[in-house]
């Protein structure tokens, strides 16, 4: 009888522990029906014969542009209306990110892309000066540096057969974060494989299939699956990296000045302090000066920058190039403007620059992303209670037929100045407001340095019956590579190209 009444305690406990939160569930549950979308297991069901982006694509056709998903316990509501957008990511309360990204916590902790509320904006603040467009040109020659190598790599490839430059890109972008962010050189193009490119491609598509998933985003249940111990075997070497980082950097700090970094004028060893400190020196000056700054919180934002700086632009990269290898007179145009900015010392290149932004527009490298609701929010005749997830559909919004006439065609020219008149939030690829990304400007530049070199370098040529698989692995991959830019002119341009010399004089990029 004891042990029955024990048992009888504990359930009640449990119960009544849970109780607040099954209420909020059924509130949420009575609202949600005057939003149109799918019942869970109808959604879910039909994930099993098409992708996450068909689907999505397939339901917002059926239930327009405003519609609910409910996955698990949680509630989302996605958005493919640009005013409602604009209300959404212009907020200064709904700073909070959605269920979603806590699924990631065990990786990324409460780092800048993860965070929110009071401590986001502290952290938001420490961390913005270290990507001020006043030193970002600081950042050109590590750039030029490692894009001399990967094309390098790519010549010795380049056989007129198809291959996947994915990988290539991948290390290039890596090489660039750790020099730039971390103050650190990798040498991960110098490699013939990068364990943790590999890890962190297997984490994020084991939190695709997660975040889809109404078994396995339950915390406790997913930790005990084989695909739950994959992860988190994932995420300790990712952990092993970042801590390793930290480690040396710390070292090298130590066996320095600070005043001597602050001033900009070191260069010992690795450090690239020349005229700027590095992203982790930030961190780790302001933990030794006195600011509340843990190890495990330095790691955990280090964590952040070394995935979103490197993976976000790798596939920016590989997706523009498969487009203008799909569009030969666009990219003759594109190579044409690199040459002449090179030759008349021009820094502004206004077409490529539109080459980038309408592939960000079709690729959407972030092809949705979300805000939790902390209170009750309108949006439009809508108010979405609190405790809602909300999602901007990106993929959609870029799709928006009001705002783009031929969505699916690959068309920079939407974007020079003359020509663009769509809604200012019908196109965010780096999200926008208060919570917009903060490394958008030097993912910019560091794309318009690749792709320059690149052009000026290679003529992209289309692979036969090739299509990308797109997969929204958190960042929008291609699941089969990129094969369509991958095979390669016989060498460099044409000899009998009038601008040939400047190839081969290495100019740094402007």
């Amino acid at each position: 009888m004891n042990i029955l009444a024990l048992v009888a305690f504990v359930l009640w406990a449990t119960f009544m522990r849970c109780l607040p939160q099954i209420i909020a569930i059924l509130r949420l549950k009575q609202w949600s029906a005057c939003i149109p979308g799918p019942s869970m297991w109808e959604f879910v069901w039909k994930l099993r014969k098409m992708s996450v982006l068909d689907r999505l694509k397939e339901v917002h056709k059926q239930y327009g542009s405003t519609f609910r998903i409910w996955l698990g316990k949680d509630l989302f509501v996605f958005l493919a209306e640009p005013d409602d957008i604009k209300t959404l990511l212009s907020s200064n309360h709904l700073l909070h990110k959605s269920s979603n990204y806590k699924l990631l916590d065990s990786w990324l902790g409460k780092g800048l892309i993860i965070n929110g509320g009071e401590s986001w904006r502290k952290r938001r603040k420490l961390l913005t000066p270290a990507f001020h467009f006043s030193i970002l040109s600081e950042f050109k020659e590590s750039m030029e540096e490692n894009c001399r190598i990967l094309i390098q790599h790519l010549k010795a490839k380049a056989n007129g057969e198809p291959f996947d430059i994915c990988p290539y890109i991948t290390l290039y972008a890596l090489d660039v974060i750790y020099e730039t962010a971390m103050g650190l050189k990798k040498h991960a193009q110098l490699q013939s494989d990068s364990l943790y490119v590999k890890t962190i491609d297997e984490v994020c598509h084991i939190a695709h299939r997660r975040s889809f998933s109404a078994l396995y985003r339950n915390r406790t249940l997913f930790k005990f699956t084989k695909l739950g111990r994959k992860y988190q075997a994932g995420v300790q070497i990712l952990h092993e990296e970042t801590k390793h980082v930290v480690k040396l950097k710390r070292k090298m700090l130590e066996e320095c000045k600070a005043d001597t970094l602050k001033s900009k004028e070191n260069s010992s060893g690795d450090i690239k302090g020349k005229r700027r400190l590095a992203f982790l020196d930030m961190l780790l000056i302001s933990q030794m000066e006195g600011m509340s700054l843990t190890d495990d919180e330095i790691r955990e934002e280090v964590d952040n920058f070394m995935f979103a700086g490197h993976d976000t632009v790798s596939s920016a990269i590989a997706f523009t190039l498969h487009l203008l290898s799909q569009h030969p007179s666009i990219q003759q145009q594109a190579y044409e403007e690199v040459l002449a900015a090179m030759r008349d010392g021009k820094e502004s290149m206004p077409y490529l620059e539109a080459v980038i932004k309408e592939s960000l527009r079709i690729s959407a490298v972030v092809p949705f992303f979300s805000r939790h609701a902390t209170e009750d929010f309108k949006v439009g005749s809508l108010t979405i209670p609190k405790g809602v997830n909300i999602v901007v559909l990106a993929y959609m919004v870029h799709r928006d037929e009001r705002y783009y006439s031929q969505p699916e065609k690959f068309d920079p020219t939407r974007f020079l100045q003359d020509n663009n008149d769509s809604h200012p939030y019908s196109f965010v690829p780096f999200s926008a407001g208060p919570r917009n990304c903060i490394g958008q400007r030097f993912a910019m530049l560091e794309l318009k340095c690749a792709l320059s070199n690149l052009l000026r370098t290679f003529e992209f040529l289309p692979a036969e019956g090739f299509q990308p698989i797109l997969l929204p692995a958190i960042i929008m991959k291609s699941e089969n590579g990129i094969k369509a830019c991958e095979v390669m002119s016989q060498f460099l341009r044409s000899e009998s190209d009038p601008i040939k010399t400047l190839i081969h004089k290495d100019h740094a990029y402007n």
